[in-house]
């Protein structure tokens, strides 16, 4: 692919992207989503980390980080289920875009509200800036990392709402599937596994890559994971699309 070609390819993708931002930013969920992440959060790192207990209190952004994860279970869904409802997608059909452009065009979507959703949660560190001493490395590597598995969970959110038929059961299956690649990790502290089995289990966990990042520390190896994890899922959903598309699905 030229340049040019690369160049057009990118404004017909723009184009849904910025049909789909403004479709969410329009909707309940993105605000419901945002108000359960901040709330969700905050709650977990002043009350569980018993921030205002004197002498008892700690600065560590890990509780706040944390809880992403796992509060992205119910938030990240709520961005995808509807991006292939009947009405909508043929809608989408009938424009000139290939099914790349499609799925990275909606992808786009909802990746830019998740990253919205996390504004909010700034007055977290800022409240403790105020209080107490605020690690700013820790800061940026948190938020880093939490763009880095929103980018991974719209992904999955994506592929799994392409087969999936109706809302609720694309909210459902997405948010049971987010769950599973998040807890996969704790497998091992309830079942005996092999050593290799609980590599595998940690390496598949979308909330165990992010761990590192919430302590202040950026681990390539998983920016890379979620690098090739979320290619991977929207080209799976592309194929999906075009079976779709062929009547084969």
């Amino acid at each position: 692919m030229n340049m040019n070609r690369l160049l057009c390819w990118w404004k017909v993708v723009l184009v849904l992207y910025k049909k789909e931002l403004k479709l969410l930013l329009s909707k309940s969920p993105f605000y419901l989503a945002t108000v359960l992440l901040t709330v969700g959060g905050a709650a977990q790192f002043f009350l569980g980390g018993l921030f205002f207990e004197q002498g008892l209190g700690t600065t560590d952004l890990n509780f706040f980080f944390s809880a992403i994860p796992f509060l992205s279970i119910l938030a990240i869904p709520a961005l995808t289920m509807g991006q292939w409802e009947a009405g909508g997608f043929l809608f989408d059909e009938s424009l000139p875009l290939s099914e790349s452009q499609l799925v990275v065009g909606k992808w786009l979507g909802a990746f830019t509200c998740s990253c919205l959703m996390l504004v909010p949660g700034i007055g977290v560190p800022i409240t403790v800036s105020f209080f107490g001493s605020l690690d700013l490395a820790q800061f940026w590597a948190g938020y880093f990392g939490m763009g880095l598995f929103m980018a991974a969970g719209c992904g999955l959110g994506v592929l799994l709402c392409s087969v999936s038929p109706g809302v609720v059961s694309a909210y459902l299956l997405s948010g049971v599937t987010l769950a599973i690649f998040n807890s996969i990790h704790l497998l091992p502290r309830f079942f005996s596994l092999s050593l290799w089995l609980r590599q595998l289990c940690q390496n598949l966990s979308f909330a165990w890559h992010f761990d590192s990042a919430g302590k202040g520390i950026i681990d390539s190896r998983d920016m890379v994971f979620y690098l090739v994890v979320t290619v991977a899922l929207l080209k799976i959903a592309a194929g999906i699309l075009k079976a779709r598309r062929r009547g084969c699905l």
